[in-house]
């Protein structure tokens, strides 16, 4: 939806007794649908339940899936590109985020990452 046509639905919503931003929040929404429909926005990865100290392992095609990696710090995508294979000690920084205990710099969502099961 482009601008000229979120303007048009703002102001019908606000003839109709919208207040201002109830009118914004209309078509925010209505332009996510669009986005979501044309596969403009990537499906969203729910979160994972994770203890302090687990063992996992960085998904790295999802982490290097996301619409925005490309822009990410060159630091950032080296540390993910080397991580292959690489089995990190989970630290929970807030909820949903999680660190590593090995390297603590980079914060991660908890639904990029896979749990390793212990099956020796």
């Amino acid at each position: 939806m482009n601008r000229k046509q979120r303007r048009t639905i703002e102001k019908v919503a606000r003839r109709r007794g919208a207040t201002k931003k109830e009118a914004k929040t209309y078509t925010g929404i209505l332009n996510n649908a669009d986005a979501i429909r044309n596969g403009g926005v990537g499906e969203t990865t729910p979160p994972k339940e994770f203890n302090e100290g687990d063992k996992v392992t960085l998904n790295i095609e999802r982490v290097k899936s996301r619409k925005n990696y490309d822009r990410m710090a060159d630091a950032y995508k080296e540390f993910v590109s080397e991580s292959e294979g690489a089995v990190f000690t989970v630290h929970i920084e807030r909820e949903n985020m999680i660190s590593f205990v090995e390297n603590p710099r980079w914060l991660f969502w908890s639904g990029d990452l896979d749990k390793v099961t212990d099956e020796n």
